[in-house]
């Protein structure tokens, strides 16, 4: 009697008694963190052969979706076991239309990031840690980490924005990965009329090739057609001065503001070394007696 009372402790609120439900609760537990961390590794092996960047992106997804799941799942076998539980789980499928609408709209909204979110671990638009921006929200940094629900980025601030996965899909994304090995900035500046423009091309290539952070992107062809390290190019005519457009390339996206900034502070110095003018506008009045 004393043993049929110990396994029928509880019975009014666990399925079987206490002792069964936590017999049970502990094997679903095992069973399926086993189950688990085996799809896990078996993913990550995979990924490991393939050894590329892009299985890394994807791989993360899928498993915070295959351990979402399972936790899920676990937690329903779990309650289930729990009888005052189940009258709750009836009132739930249960509820009001207007419930039933709301739990709708906010479902569809988080199937609909879901659903982004596989597109975008699958089709890879961008990979965690690249570089990108978006125009149209003004965001720029690096992609840290693709969820089920949401895109975290990592701005040059040191703070992270959440973008939801449904917006990163359908948004215009500019992806600064370098694939070439190098990043390429623009730098324009302008001198007067009465410039040497050959000279001035002269000064801008020693100055911006004197400094140590500069690289060289020109191929053996180039060098051996004796191409200008700095190709410095006229690319306007403005009301006050003439226009001269470059490029530098630096080793990653983060590297080009500070070296933009020590390039035009190289290029001024250069200017005034040898006498070249940067104009700025001027307003002639005359007065008439």
């Amino acid at each position: 009697m004393e043993g049929n009372s110990f396994l029928e402790f509880g019975n009014t609120v666990f399925e079987g008694g206490l002792a069964v439900f936590v017999v049970e609760t502990a094997m679903i537990v095992i069973v399926l963190t086993l189950f688990k961390n085996m799809i896990i590794a078996s993913l990550k092996k995979a990924a490991e052969r393939r050894g590329t960047s892009s299985a890394d992106t994807t791989l993360r997804f899928i498993c915070g979706f295959v351990n979402a799941v399972i936790n899920v799942l676990m937690a329903f076998l779990i309650l289930r076991n729990i009888i005052p539980m189940r009258s709750v789980m009836n009132t739930l499928l249960g509820a009001t239309s207007v419930l039933a609408l709301v739990y709708g709209i906010a479902a569809q909204e988080a199937f609909g990031n879901l659903v982004a979110g596989f597109f975008l671990a699958i089709y890879q638009p961008f990979r965690i840690g690249d570089l990108i921006t978006l125009p149209s929200d003004n965001i720029s940094g690096t992609v840290k980490e693709i969820t089920l629900r949401h895109t975290i980025v990592s701005t040059y601030d040191g703070t992270n924005i959440i973008v939801p996965n449904a917006k990163m899909n359908s948004a215009i994304v500019e992806d600064k990965h370098i694939e070439s090995g190098f990043f390429s900035r623009l730098i324009v500046i302008s001198v007067s009329y009465d410039t040497d423009i050959d000279f001035a091309k002269k000064v801008i290539n020693d100055a911006v090739t004197s400094l140590p952070e500069f690289i060289d992107t020109r191929s053996a062809e180039d060098i051996a057609a004796g191409l200008p390290a700095v190709n410095v190019v006229l690319t306007e005519f403005l009301d006050s001065g003439i226009e001269l457009s470059f490029r530098v390339s630096t080793a990653s996206a983060a590297m080009a503001y500070p070296f933009a900034g020590k390039v035009r502070e190289a290029v001024l110095k250069a200017f005034r070394e040898n006498d070249i003018v940067i104009p700025y506008p001027t307003c002639t009045i005359e007065m008439q007696s």
